[in-house]
């Protein structure tokens, strides 16, 4: 083989290998942490563990889309590429449904309650920003505001924490809190019935113990 040719193909070999694989999957986004650039994605019972880093486009009906906004229960499409740790990288992410949007809008015919994530306290008050789709905010009384275990203090809620709210508006942009739930370490039903559905209870900890190591930011298993 010529020198420059085996260069080439060296050269070829290596892009190959620090690329990795080409993978297109789609499934349902089941968990995610806060900052959104660490995703588990259910793929018919198959979990894959997915790394957003700022490169990766996210679109929606062909619009840009912010990471944050993706949350679980959203039908996602990924082009990625696979490491050999089997992580996937995306080089494109599509939002295919809102799949919680959709059901309730099927069932109501109304506007799903409000859902954003925290993004800063006012001082030391219960007023708060909330980001949502779109890149905008919302502000947020949270003084009445009750969740599933009682009263909800501002101080507990964490920047980049997934939240539910319903209230009532007392001004464009401004909501005064009935209700918060927070829904950032919630995973859909179908997810969770899915992925135990071969699996005894010890197979079931001990794989929502990697995961949640990849979406706590270890680099690996280990």
């Amino acid at each position: 083989m010529p020198p420059a040719l085996a260069v080439a193909t060296l050269l070829l070999a290596e892009a190959l290998v620090a690329h990795g694989e080409a993978v297109e999957i789609e499934g349902t986004l089941c968990r995610t942490n806060r900052s959104v650039d660490r995703l588990i994605v259910d793929v018919g019972g198959q979990r894959h563990r997915v790394a957003v880093d700022s490169s990766a486009r996210v679109t929606f009906e062909g619009e840009w889309y912010e990471a944050e906004d993706l949350r679980p229960g959203d039908r996602i499409l990924v082009f990625a590429e696979r490491d050999r740790a089997g992580i996937l990288h995306p080089l494109r992410i599509d939002v295919r449904v809102r799949v919680g949007e959709a059901l309730l809008d099927a069932l109501l015919g109304t506007r799903p309650r409000l859902i954003g994530r925290f993004a800063v306290r006012e001082a030391k008050t219960e007023f708060f920003s909330l980001n949502v789709p779109g890149n905008d905010y919302v502000r947020v009384d949270a003084k009445a505001a009750y969740g599933p275990r009682g009263r909800v203090r501002v101080s507990t809620l964490r920047v980049g924490d997934l939240l539910e709210i319903d209230g009532t508006w007392t001004r464009e942009r401004e909501i005064r809190a009935s209700s918060i739930r927070v829904l950032t370490d919630d995973e859909p039903g179908g997810c969770r019935q899915h992925a135990r559905r071969d699996e005894t209870g010890q197979d079931s900890a001990a794989r929502e113990t990697v995961e949640q190591r990849f979406l706590d930011g270890y680099a690996s298993e280990e």
